[in-house]
């Protein structure tokens, strides 16, 4: 076994085993339900009986986790077949997402376009920020002869290259969030973009650039910075410290967490 098909063996059973660990983390909410409230996976379950929902499930989440564990190994070839690869991994990843939603859990189908679009958004940026970094990487090993660059002031020029996938995360997605979400219940602005898009549309790309350039404190600043003007348009110029600490906090904590992984790996180098 060479040692790509390894990598993605392990990345596999890493990622689908989580999976499936997750659903018996769940298995109360899932299976059972409580205080009036039926399980998530009620229709299934009269459908296959416990046996046969459990086992649809777990299949599922196991193949889904399996497909986000994929997603993580190193880009391979470059131009258009990254991105045949890529469309045909989301393609894969979509249509396992929308199994547990409207299989598992039993979702309606006319809600799935909104949940595909919100998978699509946060697939978008974490490929792109991994692009990004890849992409630095390739212009590097390109370089003929000749010494290196210094790091720029506060190294702007090394984070330059992430600012078109911060501002999808923290100005674009925030105003299109806005423009899709109801006025009575505004789900989209309430929960899905403090919770789920800043969190991770903050942290995967911060978490690229710190593994490919190490620590870079002026990212999760600009974060920040762009977030603040266009969260004042979104919540009608209220202001919510919460969901700024989460644009600030998601960027830093990425990016030192992927500075400590770039220290490790180099550590390790050293020593071999």
């Amino acid at each position: 076994m060479t040692k790509r098909q390894t990598q993605w063996l392990l990345r596999i059973l890493l990622g689908g085993g989580a999976g499936a660990l997750l659903v018996l983390a769940l298995w109360g909410p899932l299976f059972i339900g409580g205080y009036s409230i039926p399980p998530a996976c009620q229709r299934l379950m009269d459908a296959l009986g416990l046996p046969g929902a459990v086992g649809v499930t777990l299949a599922l989440a196991f193949s889904f986790g399996a497909a986000v564990g994929v997603a993580t190994l190193p880009f391979e070839d470059e131009g258009i077949r990254v991105l045949r690869r890529s469309l045909l991994h989301f393609a894969v990843t979509a249509c396992l997402f929308s199994g547990l939603l409207v299989l598992s859990l039993g979702m309606e189908p006319r809600w799935l376009p909104l949940w595909l679009l919100l998978l699509s958004a946060v697939y978008l940026v974490i490929w792109l920020g991994r692009w990004v970094g890849w992409y630095g990487e390739v212009r590097q090993l390109r370089r003929a002869l000749g010494l290196d660059e210094g790091p720029s002031p506060l190294h702007w020029r090394e984070t330059l290259p992430y600012l078109p996938v911060l501002l999808l995360v923290n100005a674009g997605l925030p105003l299109l969030l806005t423009l899709l979400d109801a006025p009575d219940v505004p789900v989209l602005r309430a929960l899905v973009l403090p919770y789920l898009v800043l969190p991770l549309g903050g942290f995967f790309p911060a978490l690229s650039l710190g593994k490919r350039q190490g620590l870079r404190p002026l990212y999760p600043l600009v974060s920040l910075l762009v977030f603040v003007p266009a969260s004042l348009w979104v919540y009608q110029g209220q202001a919510v410290p919460l969901f700024w600490a989460v644009a600030l906090a998601a960027p830093l904590l990425g990016n030192l967490a992927g500075w400590a992984w770039r220290r490790s790996g180099l550590a390790k180098q050293r020593r071999s």
